[in-house]
């Protein structure tokens, strides 16, 4: 966060690019420490792939299965995604 500006026309500039990179490294230290115990809660090991908008999802058994994310409460969210070759 920077201040940028004098007198009455201060504002604060905030990196947006710094949030996600650290949203994003966060969620990979709270994978990679609970690693054993997702995979055991998953029933198989996992990827973590990042899409183009920096969205996190974890890739079972070479498909995307479970979005992740970590809430304001710092817990490690995961939203399973249907598979869209099967059944709705």
């Amino acid at each position: 966060m920077s201040f940028i500006g004098t007198g009455a026309e201060d504002w604060v500039e905030l990196d947006l690019d710094l949030f996600d990179r650290q949203r994003l490294s966060k969620l990979r230290a709270v994978l990679e420490q609970d690693r054993e115990q997702i995979v055991r809660s998953l029933g198989a090991d996992y990827e973590v792939e990042i899409d183009e908008i920096g969205d996190a999802y974890l890739a079972v058994a070479g498909r995307r299965r479970y979005k992740a994310e970590v809430n304001r409460a710092d817990r490690l969210m995961l939203t399973c995604i249907l598979d869209p070759d099967g059944p709705l």
